[in-house]
This record gives C-alpha cells, sequence and structure tokens, in this order.
C-alpha cells in the first residue's frame, strides 16, 4: 500500500512528538526535591551555630591597638640603638655592613680582534676602492670596505698600513697593522 506524501510526514512528526516528551521526561520531568533541598541522603541536620560575640570582641580589641615606635628602624637589619645617657663611655655600634644587592653593571666587552692576518693592501685600477687581503692560515680572504666578516666584524677604513674595523654587535673598535713579511735569510 503506497503511503501519500502527506501520511509519512504526518507519521514522522507524530514520532518526533515522541521523542521530545521522552527526553522531556527523563531530562526536566521529575520532580524536585522537597524545599529545594539537592540531598540525597537523609534528612536536613542544621549546622552547629555558636556564639561568635567573644571573637568579634577579639578583633575589636586588635582594631583598636596603637603601634608606638620604640626608636628603631625595622626595615634596618641590625641591633636597636642603645639609649643615651646609660654610660658615659659607650661606642656607637658599626654601621653593618651589606654587601651589593641588586643587578651589578656587566664587564666591558674587550675590543673585537679580527681572526686573520693582514698581509697586503691594493686597490682596483677602474673603481678605485682599497681593498686588503686576509690570511686564514691557507686562504686568502680579499675584502673591501664596508664588507662585514665572520657575520659580526664590519671593516670601516681601509688605509695605507691599517685596516679598521667594528664588532657589528658590541659597537666596539679596533684596527690592525699591516704586517711586513720576514726577509728570507
Amino acid at each position: 500500500m503506497a503511503q501519500t506524501k502527506q501520511q509519512r510526514e504526518i507519521v514522522v512528526l507524530v514520532v518526533l512528538v515522541l521523542v521530545a516528551v521522552l527526553v522531556w521526561r527523563f531530562y526536566w520531568g521529575k520532580g524536585r526535591t522537597e524545599a529545594g533541598v539537592l540531598s540525597e541522603s537523609g534528612n536536613y541536620v542544621p549546622i552547629n551555630a555558636e556564639d561568635y560575640g567573644h571573637v568579634f570582641k577579639d578583633l575589636g580589641d586588635a582594631q583598636g591597638t596603637v603601634y608606638k615606635p620604640t626608636g628603631r628602624n625595622i626595615f634596618i637589619a641590625g641591633p636597636a640603638p642603645v639609649a643615651s645617657g646609660a654610660s658615659g663611655s659607650v661606642q656607637p655600634a658599626p654601621k653593618p655592613t651589606r654587601p651589593p644587592v641588586g643587578p651589578f653593571p656587566q664587564p666591558e666587552p674587550p675590543p673585537p680582534v679580527l681572526p686573520w692576518k693582514l698581509f697586503g693592501l691594493g686597490a682596483l685600477p677602474t673603481a678605485g676602492t682599497r681593498q686588503a687581503f686576509l690570511l686564514d692560515g691557507e686562504e686568502v680572504h680579499i675584502v673591501a670596505e664596508g664588507d662585514t666578516i665572520q657575520n659580526h666584524i664590519r671593516i670601516t677604513h681601509i688605509g695605507n698600513d691599517r685596516i679598521e674595523y667594528e664588532d657589528v654587535n658590541t659597537g666596539k673598535k679596533n684596527s690592525t697593522v699591516l704586517e711586513m713579511p720576514s726577509a728570507p735569510s
């Protein structure tokens, strides 16, 4: 038997209403407990309320106390000062020395050191830029002014007899003199 579209919709609606009634019954339809008490075990037992009047009286007495200084600074470590007039030849106690506290200044970083040996200077004939020849063991490096070597040393000036450079990280400057090769003997 073929059902029409309208009959199928009515069957689906009835099933949905039944599901809604079941959900409501299981989750929200349960009866509330008596007087709003959410206790599963036993009856309600009132708390043991004592008279706290003496506690409040003691608190009031404590709030009424007044600080009376004794002449000693509570923020400085050491013994309390001796009352004057107790004895005529009493020497004042030396002030306690405290080790320095706080951040210490960092020591000055050393000037940068060029790890390679400067063994020659030159200039390109066309552009005229000065270049320095640095020896690293058996390897020769050619650098110009403004070049950065070893990621932190920038060549600032190449003179006739020296090369000047600075450490990019610290800003410290230094220079290296051209080393003349030893005369063959």
